[in-house]
């Protein structure tokens, strides 16, 4: 294969140093007449005057060159000697004979065996049959897959929206699918996943402060201390203290005392006069140690009051910060109550100081403070959990949406079992009956080929002149044919009655013929030898001097050649294609693979320009020819148009279209239509009255709703009528069975190749 072309400068319309590199086994090479192309097929060939030019060989194996091009045509086609013949292999004849009467009861027994597999696959009409059976099981899983959906869509909205699938059942049902295989997400109920999905699904989620806890201790102290339960009295040794002890009013003494001290003389009990020994009597009653034992009580109670202070504000902001997480009403009935215990306690420890001498006992906060503690652990665990949340929100929401398909999953699993059941028994009944099909096609071309090669081999250069013979009537070339001369080493051009038609031909007659011989040359020889060798094959403006209406058969022919040269068995290794007309550049590089025009990885384009330093040659990364002629095709595949501008865009496609390829003229194509049709057919063809669309030629039908279908309908039938019903597939997309732009046309062609 060809990698690289250099051409020198000084060579024809070339300036500078030109390289085309980077070469494919396509390559498709525009440019207008006299930019410079045949230089290039001139070089490949190394024509004289071009030797010097260099061509860079893939793995340095340099292979036979055919090139196609005026230079070809002049050669072989001489009004003075007869074509040389195109040799294939021969063999005995007789042999051959039997061989294929033996091959033929085989091949009917396969076609009869491929027959009946395809009417189990696909039915009797075409819709019915196992792969009709396999069809129906996607929309009815996907009518269960949607009714999943639809149940919690409220609740699980933001998950199926992250997958892109809450408005499209399809891609629903293969989300279920595709889930199915992969998800090993924990198994939630419910109502765990409604919950979750209310924090993280929010759109108002923000971290939540946690919730201080309260310190009791001080308070817990008090409650224990040794003071409420000691009896605190006077001093034994004075001489009242026995009547005080007898009657047990110590703390009523106690209190009398500070009267006595404002009325020294009067006793403040009995009123009666008191000496100077009872009021001594009295303090040494009260001694330091029974003050100082009250003075602590005081110290007590203060304490037990400066600690129930911060507590009860520190439950009051626990209150006030409104946790989301806090059961406040369990919260509020627990620090109400100990609210009150405290201010019980507190009234217990004023009654101790009034009265020293009794024992008393603070009612324990214990129980409230370990109440309400465990109230706020649980809030704040449960805070800690949301702000974890919050933390790794997009980690929480892929856990989250994991763990709802999981769950509906889970929901499906009935249906999904029995799909997946009935699928792959379907599948691999199917799958049996279609490598069955694969193997009898295989079988079956394996017996026509064997036939094929039996019949080609009668005679050497008979099946090429059969070839050539078959298209010329195809395609209405009835006037002469091809025949042997020299026994069998030539072909010579003969009328019907055997005349020689050699010097008769037109020049578009003699361009066809020898374009037809060039085509089977590159899959022969012009001698016994060298049959199968590898070779480049380049075609130089085929459709030169070809008339308009067979231009479509020579795209053909050549697009089957590109198809051999993809193929790495070919010995077609490498094909060059150099044309300036833009019509036959679109037919030619037309590739439905081909994405926006985006080159193939086995293809190339290039640009021939001629500027005023010379000639130069661009490599172009897209196809570089968009006619506006395809742009009126893409009209017509628009599905909203109105049925004005549909008309008048279906009428210049066929005035371009006809124009260039000619063929039947306007009466004889519409003359093939009746009723309304024609008329349709006739404001089609309005142009070809006056040549242009003027007012006069703007014929219009209204058929109602039905304008554009019936527009399109008779456009198709236009082309399908003309013969031109390939050229209609291709610029519609329209595919074949095998996914290929072809209609009977082109399978005629392939079948004479």
């Amino acid at each position: 294969m060809i990698s690289e072309i250099q051409i020198n400068p000084t060579v024809a319309t070339y300036q500078c140093q030109t390289t085309l590199s980077d070469l494919r086994r396509i390559n498709y090479i525009f440019g207008a007449n006299g930019t410079g192309k045949t230089t290039i097929s001139r070089v490949i060939a190394a024509e004289q005057g071009h030797e010097h030019c260099q061509l860079v060989w893939q793995g340095g194996s340099e292979l036979e060159r055919m090139v196609y091009s005026r230079d070809f045509v002049d050669r072989n086609f001489n009004q003075d000697s007869p074509l040389q013949g195109v040799f294939t292999l021969g063999e005995n004849q007789v042999e051959a004979e039997r061989e294929i009467a033996r091959l033929c009861p085989e091949i009917d027994r396969v076609n009869d065996q491929i027959s009946s597999l395809k009417t189990q696959l696909d039915g009797e009409d075409g819709l019915s049959g196992k792969r009709k059976e396999l069809s129906d099981l996607e929309p009815e899983l996907r009518v269960k897959c949607w009714k999943q959906k639809e149940l919690h869509d409220a609740y699980f909205k933001e998950a199926y929206a992250a997958a892109s699938v809450r408005g499209e059942k399809d891609r629903f049902k293969e989300k279920v699918l595709l889930e199915q295989e992969s998800n090993t997400a924990l198994l939630l109920s419910l109502d765990e996943l409604k919950q979750k999905a209310q924090t993280v699904f929010s759109n108002e989620l923000e971290r939540v402060a946690p919730l201080e806890t309260l310190s009791a201790a001080d308070l817990v102290s008090v409650e224990g201390n040794a003071l409420l339960q000691k009896v605190i009295v006077g001093n034994q040794d004075v001489n009242i203290a026995a009547l005080i002890k007898l009657l047990g009013n110590s703390d009523w003494v106690k209190q009398g005392r500070q009267y006595h001290e404002k009325e020294p003389g009067i006793c403040p009990f009995c009123q009666q006069s008191t000496g100077e020994q009872f009021a001594d009597d009295l303090t040494a009653f009260f001694s330091e140690a029974y003050d100082d034992d009250v003075q602590s009580l005081r110290q007590l109670q203060d304490n037990y009051n400066n600690a129930s202070k911060p507590l009860l504000d520190s439950i009051k902001d626990c209150v006030e910060i409104n946790n989301p997480f806090l059961e406040h009403d369990l919260f509020n009935a627990a620090a109400q109550a100990l609210e009150e215990r405290l201010k019980s306690n507190q009234a217990i420890l004023t009654k101790k100081i009034d009265e020293p001498s009794r024992k008393v006992e603070l009612e324990s906060i214990e129980p409230l403070v370990a109440q309400l503690q465990s109230l706020l652990a649980e809030a704040n665990e449960a805070a800690d959990e949301h702000n974890q949340i919050v933390a790794n929100i997009d980690a929480e929401k892929r856990t989250l949406i994991g763990q709802v398909w999981r769950y509906v999953l889970n929901e499906l699993s009935d249906d999904l079992q029995q799909y997946e059941n009935r699928k792959d028994r379907l599948e691999r009944t199917i799958e049996g009956m279609e490598q069955s099909l694969r193997e009898k096609n295989v079988l079956l071309r394996r017996l026509r080929d064997q036939v094929k090669e039996l019949e080609k081999q009668t005679t050497s250069i008979q099946p090429t002149i059969a070839a050539i013979n078959d298209l010329l009537q195809k395609f209405g070339f009835t006037s002469f044919s091809i025949g042997e001369a020299d026994e069998g080493r030539h072909y010579r051009i003969i009328r019907a009655n055997g005349e020689d038609a050699s010097s008769s031909l037109s020049e578009g007659e003699k361009t066809f013929i020898t374009f037809l011989y060039f085509y089977y040359l590159i899959k022969g020889a012009q001698s016994p030898s060298g049959i199968t060798a590898n070779r480049v094959v380049v075609f130089d403006d085929p459709i030169s001097s070809l008339d308009s209406d067979i231009l479509y058969i020579v795209s053909s022919l050549i697009k089957g050649v590109m198809e051999d040269a993809r193929d790495s068995n070919s010995q077609i290794k490498q094909i060059f294609v150099l044309t300036h007309n833009v019509y036959f550049h679109k037919e030619i590089s037309f590739n439905r693979k081909r994405a926006d025009d985006k080159t193939l990885q086995e293809e190339s384009f290039w640009m021939v320009k001629k500027l005023q330093q010379g000639s130069v040659v661009e490599r172009c990364l897209t196809n570089p020819i968009r006619s506006a002629y395809e742009l009126l095709w893409e009209d017509v595949k628009s599905e909203n148009i109105s049925s004005v501008s549909l008309q008048n865009t279906l009428r210049r496609i066929l005035e371009n279209y006809f124009t260039m390829w000619g063929g039947m003229g306007k009466n004889e194509i519409c003359g093939l239509f009746d009723g309304r049709d024609r008329l349709i057919c006739q404001s089609l063809f309005s142009w070809v009255n006056d040549g242009s669309h003027s007012i006069h030629d703007d014929l219009y039908i209204n058929h109602g709703e039905q304008t554009n279908e019936a527009y399109l309908r008779v456009f198709r039938s236009v082309f399908e009528k003309a013969r031109q019903l390939g050229h209609y597939n291709m610029m519609m997309g329209v595919a074949n069975e095998n996914g290929n732009q072809q209609d009977e046309l082109a399978v005629n062609l392939e079948s004479t190749s």
